[in-house]
């Protein structure tokens, strides 16, 4: 089976996931287990070290059983699958103040598919995705079971909300000294390289296609908007060659490209604003606020499980993820507002990520972020732990 660009690379990757199925058949017996995300779609990140090939970032899984699966067991077997491979199985995200390493942090991740609810899976790029972009690791294969869908548009916006979220998971003051410990370029330098290929996706979508893999997604996003985007696209086929490549990965100054991936994300967010909410603005700030006055009203017309003619009235009943995240955070703030809590934590990322030398924007930011995370300050620091506070808390929640 393909894992990876690299046959060597397979062949590590498949001693890793017998070992993974044998102890997840043993403890929960599923019906199938598909392997999804970068490994499942043929295009696994690895690197070569020693002469060895070692296997990055995490392994994806869907078991799929009848009867439901907790999260905490899934965290528990999940953990020791890690600890299996000799690896930490830890959760960056959930650690954002520690110094990262490639073993402490690679997890094996896994997620539950109830086998009865396949048929009525969420119309979202990961259903496209396991559909047809993943592989069968054992069992049934279930994936003639989950419906054909069409990525609605809401997806091109909503893939910009992680890389928003991680190009501040990834830096901090220090490293905005350009002072990195251990493994963090690596791990920087990972999440500029999903950023723009992100960018490919969140493009495509946005003219009403899909792909469920990067290489063919890059391809039909260049030939859309080479010439309109020239340098754009090059940044991306740039990302991809990375992605695919142990070889090519070195960059000379990783935090002026973190910058470059910044104004890129802002740009993207930008164009999909203009072209499909009718939104012009000058500054980050203007552009998040005119955003969020429309973007609610139609965002989740596509995930709401109703006609579309009813979907689009009941737009309101996203004040519901503010219930389930204020329960959760006891942030309760959050509940004087009918629009989801999701997407201001989206938008407020964008004014962290432009606050860093700006005293202004960090005011703008201290406003929206003390509505759905205990802040402590002003200043950058804190701003950039309230952000990662609430982009943890929500979408661990894995509701969308």
């Amino acid at each position: 089976m393909k894992y990876t660009g690299s046959k060597k690379a397979d062949e590590k990757v498949e001693k890793d996931l017998k070992k993974v199925v044998k102890l997840i058949v043993d403890e929960l017996n599923p019906i199938s287990i598909i392997l999804f995300g970068g490994f499942g779609r043929g295009e696994g990140t690895y690197e070569i070290r020693e002469g060895k090939v070692v296997p990055l970032n995490d392994y994806d899984l869907y078991v799929v059983t009848k009867k439901k699966i907790p999260d905490e067991r899934l965290e528990e077997i999940g953990k020791r699958c890690s600890n299996l491979l000799g690896k930490g199985g830890g959760e960056f995200v959930e650690n954002y103040n520690e110094i990262y390493e490639k073993n402490k942090y690679f997890h094996v991740d896994l997620r539950w598919l109830g086998y009865n609810q396949l048929g009525k899976l969420k119309r979202i790029n990961r259903t496209y995705e396991l559909k047809h972009g993943s592989a069968i690791i054992y069992g049934e294969d279930v994936r003639d079971k989950i419906p054909e869908i069409k990525v609605p548009l809401s997806e091109a916006f909503r893939y910009l909300t992680n890389p928003a979220g991680h190009l501040i998971l990834c830096m901090d003051g220090r490293r905005l000294r350009n002072e990195f410990k251990k493994d963090e370029k690596f791990y920087l330098l990972h999440h500029i390289v999903k950023t723009y290929l992100a960018f490919a996706s969140s493009l495509i979508i946005s003219e009403g296609e899909f792909e469920p893999n990067y290489t063919d997604t890059v391809k039909r996003c260049k030939k859309i908007y080479g010439e309109k985007f020239p340098e754009l696209i090059k940044k991306i086929v740039w990302a991809l060659d990375l992605k695919l490549s142990p070889k090519n990965r070195k960059v000379e100054d990783i935090r002026k490209k973190w910058f470059e991936a910044r104004d890129d994300l802002y740009f993207v967010l930008g164009y999909l604003a203009k072209k499909h909410l009718g939104v012009e603005a000058e500054n980050v700030a203007d552009l998040t606020k005119k955003i969020y006055k429309k973007l609610p009203y139609v965002y989740f017309t596509s995930y709401i499980p109703l006609p579309k003619f009813l979907a689009k009235k009941a737009f309101f009943s996203q004040y519901a993820l503010n219930v389930f995240y204020s329960a959760r955070t006891k942030q309760f703030k959050s509940l004087l507002y009918w629009k989801d809590v999701g997407l201001r934590i989206f938008l407020a990322s964008f004014l962290v990520l432009y606050s860093i030398d700006d005293e202004k924007m960090r005011e703008k930011a201290y406003k929206q972020i003390k509505i759905f995370a205990p802040v402590k300050s002003k200043n950058w620091k804190d701003l950039r732990e309230g952000l990662l506070y609430g982009f943890d808390k929500y979408y661990s929640q894995k509701i969308i």
